[in-house]
This record gives structure tokens, sequence and C-alpha cells, in this order.
């Protein structure tokens, strides 16, 4: 995100470095708590890779909506003063979904 800033400096409005370190860090979080809820719900990681692309897809609109749901859920209960566009929460969901695909995808590897 603080790449992003010098980007995209109409969308993104902060009041430090630190504010959007923590925004990013707990953007990945609640995409991490969604992937157990999603677990528990049936859809395990293993279930997901048998799909093949549709389980990749699946697993990439889930972590989208929740990185959208989750900044609205921050910003609703005062816990960010990053205040982001619609536009700019787009952006930077894309971003961390591709992020969070890349790094499940090498995690799988080493694996």
């Amino acid at each position: 995100m603080m790449a992003l800033v010098k980007f995209v400096p109409d969308t993104i409005n902060h009041s430090g470095i630190m504010s959007l370190f923590i925004l990013s860090f707990v953007l990945f979080i609640i995409a991490g708590i969604f992937t157990k809820v999603l677990s528990l719900i049936g859809l395990t990681e293993q279930k997901l890779d048998e799909l093949g692309f549709l389980g990749l897809i699946i697993s990439a609109l889930t972590s989208f909506i929740c990185i959208i749901v989750g900044y609205y859920w921050i910003k609703t209960l005062h816990l960010t003063s990053v205040q982001l566009s619609s536009m700019g929460i787009l952006i930077i969901a894309s971003i961390t979904t591709i992020i969070l695909t890349i790094q499940l995808k090498i995690l799988e590897k080493i694996e």
C-alpha cells in the first residue's frame, strides 16, 4: 500500500506510513481468518486444489471480497485512519489478492 500512495494519491488519504502498514497487516489477517471460516464450512485447501483452476478462481474471489468487506468493517469500527475511495479499495483488494494467491502457490510448491 505504501508504494501505491505514490501512484494513486487521490484515492488513498492517510495520516502516516504507520497507519498504512497497520491497515495492510490487518487486511492480510482478515483474509486469513476468512480462509479459516471457509475451511470450517467445507472448502478446505485440498478441496480447492482438487478443483484445479476453478478452485483457484474461487479462492481468489473469496479473498477479494473478504478484503473489501474487511476494510469496510475496519472503517465502520474506526480502527483505521486511512481513507480509501471506492476505486482505491478495489485497487488495494486486487493487488492484495494477487499477492496472496502467489504466496499460496509458492507455499504449495515448497511443501
